[in-house]
């Protein structure tokens, strides 16, 4: 990745052991695949030591799926879906990837994160940022939830925000600490 760029524009590809909504594609074994290499409307490749992967549809909404390296373009593919315990994940967005190749693709992915934990999951990175620069408690209470939510004195000490903002910070060392995998699994 090109770190001149935002986070937003960076194309990021992760592993297929770590995030199951990665279409995994192989050379067609069956005779009954009508789709190559060189067909995907791929609009951002990049080789990797474990194969080429390539992010089909539009920033918002695409699919990726990684090849097996060294397949020729003209090949016929077909996915590999793993009989595991994500593998209703790994079909959905197996849909996804192949309705985006039959037309505009939907606007959202197999376990994308709701609106609701989107939000929850910036205050809990903005917790960690706070607890790392040093900010007590009830300053990052005030910097997430303002300074006129937060009680003065000692009322804080059993307010529900001193419990929320504790929850926010511990949950956020756990995600900095490689529990944002979890963000991957269903």
């Amino acid at each position: 990745m090109d770190p001149r760029q935002a986070a937003g524009e960076a194309e990021v590809y992760w592993l297929p052991s770590l995030d199951p909504r990665i279409v995994q594609l192989v050379g067609d074994t069956t005779g009954l695949a009508t789709t190559t290499a060189s067909s995907l409307p791929a609009r951002h490749v990049r080789r990797g030591d474990d194969g080429a992967y390539a992010k089909v549809g539009p920033p918002t909404g695409s699919s990726t799926a990684v090849s097996c390296d060294g397949l020729p373009p003209d090949v016929l593919l077909m996915a590999l879906v793993p009989l595991d315990a994500s593998a209703p994940t790994r079909l959905e967005a197996l849909g996804h990837f192949w309705r985006g190749l039959a037309g505009p693709p939907s606007s959202t992915l197999p376990g994308d994160i709701s609106p609701a934990r989107r939000a929850r999951l910036s205050l809990t990175l903005r917790a960690v940022d706070g607890r790392h620069a040093r900010a007590t408690r009830r300053e990052i209470a005030e910097a997430l939830f303002g300074p006129e939510a937060v009680p003065d004195g000692v009322a804080f000490d059993d307010h529900h925000l001193r419990s929320r903002t504790a929850r926010l910070i511990r949950d956020g060392l756990a995600m900095v600490a490689g529990g944002y995998r979890k963000l991957l699994k269903p």
